[in-house]
């Protein structure tokens, strides 16, 4: 009996297993089975050479070849499964190869398309980079031809690849283009390439901030479309932000992953400082489907620096620079670089008295990042960041003299411990246990007697009093997350994660008693990000938040990306994008809101999350042969659940918290960014908000009415810069303005309405060298008087001149 398989014109496919004869790859003209045990000999052939523990997305072809498959080749059909490979005549060696993308400075690009073609043009394996911009690809010895793609970098076409037992690590280099394009993380809390993200993302880098001389994150997001910051006068006074017309405690604030927000969402920008920060990442948009509360209208990451200077001996850089108002800022910092370990640290004091009596503020701020390498395949990353500053408080002395004696002192802490482990290079894992910790003091010691407020020919009607006292806000949260991040062959990246976090904080007069309070919270989370074609991209994910106060709560989000046109050579035309996105943001209660036993604000612990259900779409467009870049996105928030406080006894006054508000804010944003001829460079946003109270948690005060135009918030904002660029030198121009808003003088002088001002900011510097610089900061150029807030004046104009100077 003559039986067995012939099989003419076959090949071999080694790839992604799908049923067993598209992973053999069979594609015979003429083939007989005679034995059906035959068959199933061949089925585990090919299932042998199609593991899907094989870690590569390659293609194996082995063409025009022949088997003969009979009796006596085969005397036992077993052997066949024992050693199937010995019956391949002449097959080619197959090579691990292992390779990286990265820009023109050296830095990963994550989830790149890698494609491997052979002499004739076909794609024999593609796969993409995983988030440290590495790949693997099993290929047979031989010569091929490899392509890179990445959206918002020149693709690399047919660079050479010959395939041996010797092949190095490849390196392959994507060219940055005019307008450059930034990894960010905070987006998918994975390293993701900018054109590949739906949502509306801002970077600042810190090199931005050391030339234009910015001192504190807070002035920095000034240029960020869709935010106001506002601040109560000068340097070190309260500082808060809008986002999207959101409340000013709806924003998840990270330092490093780490949460520096008080427990409830709020948070002071006032003494955060710009001191050896990387870049800042700025997402607008909920992001509660991987953040959890707080991030209901969007999320500010600040990234520390990394050691980068090739060494482990130390690069040390000073700072010193001083103006006007008696302000003098100075620090210094190093850093350094090895084989298995990286450092930078830094140290900044800051110190103004604002040009108004009681009003002096000093900062002093050391930060710290140090990366280990303890086995080939783990990182160790610790991180702190300390910033201790006193500022004095002299009130709404627009009204009233300033207040002669009351002071703030603020004392904030944050650190954490990061342990990454790259299982494969398909698998990373990451714990991390985090802490931050805030210590606020308001003091006012002493009576300074009574006054009448007044105004520009108002005058109040009742006479204000000062009095001592005192107000302490300690908080303290504790988180301790694990995530873990998989990459699919099939082009989808898959991350899931628990968190677990303990609230803790003392309110209240440190006199008496005050308020101890402890909320218990967890969290797990999902998300897959999806990439078809190279050019659509979507993401979706879903956050189940278990709060201390008001338990189970579900938050989604989704969020797509499609390039209608890709970047091409030097047409005038560059990448197209469309994109869209939908979530569900959540912020818990405060502290105080939950747990208060004070008659007179009591806590109420059935309080609801405050929600939001928002969308946004938009479009970027690149233009001018990838020198110039223009994105509109419109936006539309439903806020709900918003807490407010509600008097319940009118003879005694006492009062509690409830879910009574529902607001609405939606609007467009535009930014501008291009390069000019000559070394000019223009960028500029604009924001468009529309915003309504439809259900007030202060009905009774005119400025929260029913109708009104939320709080602060103003309906016309923008920035614009202007920039020259000759040689080593810098000149620039930057404009900022913010329309007329609905506002409050809280001092009886019935004003409801804040004027709108625009300002002009002017600068000079001079690079020295990588590392040292001199620069000359006019802000307030035209000597404008405003106030962000009624009854608290901006600063008029002041300047600073400062150097850094590195070896």
């Amino acid at each position: 009996m003559n039986w067995g398989v012939r099989i003419v014109n076959w090949g071999v496919r080694i790839g992604e297993p799908r049923s067993a004869s598209e992973v053999f790859g069979l594609r015979s003209s003429k083939s007989e089975i005679r034995n059906p045990k035959s068959a199933i000999s061949l089925a585990l052939f090919s299932a042998v050479l199609a593991s899907p523990f094989s870690a590569n997305a390659a293609t194996l072809e082995i063409c025009e070849q022949e088997l003969q498959i009979s009796d006596s080749t085969f005397p036992n059909p077993q052997s066949a499964i024992r050693n199937p490979q010995s019956e391949i005549r002449n097959p080619k060696s197959t090579q691990r190869i292992t390779g990286r993308v990265e820009d023109e400075s050296g830095a990963a690009l994550p989830r790149a398309l890698v494609e491997v073609h052979d002499p004739k043009g076909k794609v024999l394996a593609k796969t993409r980079t995983n988030s440290r911009g590495e790949f693997v690809l099993d290929l047979p010895e031989g010569s091929y031809t490899v392509d890179v793609e990445l959206a918002g970098f020149a693709p690399l076409k047919d660079q050479a690849l010959e395939v041996t037992q010797s092949t190095p690590p490849l390196r392959l280099p994507l060219e940055i283009p005019s307008i450059q394009q930034q990894i960010v993380v905070t987006a998918t809390n994975t390293e993701a390439p900018l054109p590949q993200v739906g949502s509306s993302v801002t970077v600042l880098t810190g090199d931005q901030l050391l030339r234009d001389g910015v001192a504190t994150v807070g002035e920095a997001l000034r240029r960020v479309p869709g935010l106001v910051l506002v601040r109560s006068g000068g340097a070190g006074q309260l500082t808060s932000l809008f986002v999207r017309g959101g409340e000013s405690d709806y924003t998840k604030v990270l330092i490093d992953g780490i949460v520096v927000n008080d427990p409830g969402g709020s948070y002071n920008f006032a003494n955060l400082t710009a001191s050896n920060i990387d870049r800042i990442e700025v997402i607008r948009g909920p992001q509660s489907a991987l953040f959890g509360s707080d991030a209901i209208a969007g999320v500010v990451q600040i990234f520390t620096k990394r050691g980068t200077s090739e060494g482990l001996s130390p690069k040390p850089t000073v700072l010193v620079e001083g103006g006007t108002f008696a302000t003098l800022r100075y620090g210094g910092g190093i850093e350094g670089k090895g084989e298995r370990a990286d450092y930078s640290a830094a140290f900044t004091r800051l110190d103004t008295d604002n040009n108004v009596s009681n009003g002096s503020f000093n900062q002093t701020t050391f930060t710290g990042n140090f990366g280990f390498v303890p086995f080939r395949k783990t990182e160790l990353r610790a991180i702190f960041r300390a910033e201790n500053g006193r500022t004095g408080v002299p009130g709404a002395w627009a009204f009233h003299r300033p207040d002669p004696d009351e002071y703030f002192h603020r004392r904030d802490l944050a650190g954490g411990v990061l342990f990454t482990h790259f299982a494969t290079m398909l698998w990373t894992q990451k714990v991390s246990y985090t802490v931050s910790d805030s210590r606020q003091l308001s003091v006012d010691p002493a009576d300074s007697g009574s006054f009448v407020p007044e105004f520009q020919g108002r005058r109040a009607t009742e006479t204000a009093f000062d009095f001592p006292f005192q107000f302490l806000n300690q908080t303290r949260r504790q988180r301790v997350n694990y995530q873990s991040d998989v990459t699919l062959p099939s082009g989808h990246l898959l991350t899931a994660g628990a968190e677990y976090e303990r609230e803790s904080g003392t309110i209240g007069d440190p006199s008496f008693e005050p308020l101890s309070a402890l909320r218990n919270n967890c969290g797990a989370y999902v998300q897959d990000q999806w990439a078809l074609y190279n050019r659509f991209f979507a993401t979706v994910g879903v956050r189940l938040e278990h709060n201390g106060n008001f338990g189970f709560f579900a938050a989604p989000r989704a969020s797509v990306a499609l390039h209608v046109r890709e970047a091409s050579g030097r047409s005038f035309w560059g990448l197209t994008k469309i994109k869209g996105n939908f979530g569900l943001g959540i912020k818990e209660p405060t502290l105080v809101e939950s747990f208060s036993e004070s008659p007179f604000f009591r806590g109420n612990p059935d309080l609801l999350p405050e929600k939001s259900n928002s969308w946004d779409a938009g479009i970027e467009q690149g233009f001018g042969g990838g020198r110039s870049a223009l994105e509109i996105t419109w936006f539309d928030n439903r806020f709900r659940n918003q807490i407010g406080f509600a008097t319940t006894n009118f003879t005694t006054f006492e009062g509690t918290f409830f879910n009574i508000g529902k607001t609405r804010a939606r609007g467009v944003e535009t930014i501008l960014k291009t390069d000019l001829p000559r070394r000019w460079e223009i960028s500029g946003g604009y924001t468009f908000l529309s915003s309504r109270v439809l259900e007030s948690t202060s009905p009774l005060d005119p400025a929260f009415a029913k109708g009104q135009e939320l709080f602060r918030r103003p309906r016309h904002s923008g920035y614009a810069e202007l920039r020259w660029k000759p040689g080593s030198w810098t000149f620039g121009a930057t404009g900022i303005a913010v329309g007329r808003r609905v506002d409050g003088d809280f001092s009886g002088l019935g004003m409801t309405r804040n004027p709108g001002y625009a300002i002009v900011n002017l600068l000079a510097s001079y690079r020295l060298s990588d590392l040292s610089s001199f620069f000359a900061l006019v802000e307030n150029a035209f000597d404008k008087e405003y106030m962000e807030v009624l009854g608290f004046p901006a600063l008029r104009r002041h300047f600073r001149i400062g150097l850094r100077f590195g070896l």
